[in-house]
């Protein structure tokens, strides 16, 4: 468009200087990072639901949790916060501007601050006028909609519905085509019209009443990527194991198994939609399939990002969802690097498992590379740790301590007994005690 890559470059780091000055809030261009407040902004703790003795769908032990740790902090330096979820792609819009009002009337009532979850790509089961091509006698059959799904291979094979997702479950819908010109396009009009101004109302609400404070922000992502079916040939060896973990995991893949035999769905991988629409084909294929499904992944999420930067919520309160644990390797089509962008905050799930085992130095070393911007452990528990291993102030300093001004702490699972042993460690004794002392401004100890 505009004669070179040179000029389509300065064209573009202009545009984005001039979209921070118009929201108050500015990121160096050199490094196209969110900088914004990074030295002196709130540190949140956040608990994604179900609280303690909630229903689910409920927020009415909002209040009751607060009470039960004692403090909500200062509104200043730290401050509590509770995770809602912000639906998009719904068949009743008039939802969406109902559960923000109620997320941010909770956060009045109980002086808890309120931080929404927004899910990017697995939540569409009630938008079948976008996905399903394959049955004429449903919903929202388009034969057309095979290009809203992703492929299994070049020729275009269009997956039905998931078989697993980051959730660890199936979902009636199938794979997004994160790139999909029309998937787009719905979702840029319904965070612009539908979403943006609801939020934009409630903000200003709590700007007029001293009480900005009670917005934590929103999550925008989870964990996307791109399923790959092939792992399920790796079924026998898994069922051998006897690590918790993978015990889930076989069970993961058996159902997706039994389900993938009803369709008689190949087992391998997807993509293949989102690359067509990159400029790769079967005869002009990517050097490296995982990297190149990396680069969309990381459009997709940037995508995302500035839909809601440029409907005026700031950077920092915008924060990125990307699984930091897996192998940092070519293999991964959702490495921790992809996070990065003007529009936010960098945000990753951080259990400390696999790649953060250890510690969290392979997140600090990317960090680094970005000027060291504020970020947030989006969706974080100690329990995962090896027994004995990990206090949960330690943990929660390995957040704190270098630069995150956000950890969400989750209980949300798939299987049952995984869950009871995250409610078991999240809200015993020792994390409790962690989360009073952080709340009334202790300095947290790593060793």
């Amino acid at each position: 468009m505009y004669g070179s890559e040179g000029m389509r470059k300065l064209v573009a780091i202009l545009l984005t200087f001039v979209g921070f000055l118009a929201c108050g809030e500015l990121a160096r261009a050199a490094d196209g990072t969110c900088h914004a407040n990074d030295a002196n902004d709130t540190e949140y703790l956040i608990f994604w639901p179900p609280l303690p003795g909630a229903t689910p769908g409920s927020y009415g032990s909002v209040g009751d949790f607060a009470a039960r740790l004692g403090t909500t902090g200062n509104g200043t330096t730290r401050q509590l916060g509770y995770g809602a979820s912000i639906p998009v792609l719904v068949r009743d819009e008039s939802k969406i501007a109902r559960e923000i009002k109620q997320g941010f009337d909770t956060a009045r009532r109980t002086n808890v601050a309120v931080h929404f979850n927004v899910d990017d790509h697995i939540g569409w089961d009630e938008r079948p006028d976008l996905w399903n091509w394959y049955d004429p006698a449903k919903i929202g059959y388009d034969p057309n909609n095979r290009n809203n799904v992703e492929w299994y291979n070049w020729e275009g094979t269009p997956n039905k519905r998931r078989y697993f997702t980051p959730e660890g479950s199936s979902a009636q819908s199938p794979h997004m085509c994160y790139n999909s010109p029309a998937i787009q396009k719905e979702i840029g009009r319904i965070v612009s019209q539908v979403v943006a101004p609801a939020l934009r109302e409630e903000i200003s609400k709590l700007k007029q009443e001293n009480k900005e404070y009670l917005f934590a922000g929103i999550t925008v992502g989870a964990e996307a990527g791109f399923d790959d079916y092939s792992v399920i040939q790796k079924l026998p060896q898994i069922r051998r194991s006897t690590d918790a973990m993978q015990m889930q995991v076989a069970k993961m893949l058996t159902h997706a198994a039994t389900l993938m035999d009803e369709d008689q769905a190949p087992q391998s991988r997807l993509g293949y939609c989102s690359l067509t629409n990159a400029g790769y084909s079967k005869t002009k294929p990517p050097a490296d399939i995982n990297q190149a499904l990396a680069a969309v992944n990381q459009k997709f999420i940037e995508f995302w990002n500035k839909l809601f930067f440029d409907a005026n919520i700031p950077c920092s309160r915008i924060y990125t969802h990307v699984a930091a644990s897996p192998p940092q390797d070519h293999n991964n089509d959702a490495p921790i690097r992809i996070v990065f962008n003007p529009y936010t905050r960098p945000g990753w799930t951080t259990y400390p498992i696999a790649t953060l085992e250890n510690g969290f130095q392979p997140l600090y070393d990317e960090l680094a590379k970005h000027g060291n911007p504020a970020w947030g452990g989006v969706e974080a528990n100690a329990t995962f740790a090896k027994p004995n291993s990990l206090s949960w102030e330690k943990y929660l300093a390995w957040h704190y301590n270098h630069g995150a001004k956000l950890v969400g702490i989750n209980i949300g699972a798939s299987d049952q007994s995984l869950m009871s042993k995250l409610i078991k460690g999240a809200f015993g004794d020792e994390a409790m005690a962690a989360y009073r002392e952080f709340l009334k401004g202790k300095k947290l100890v790593e060793k």
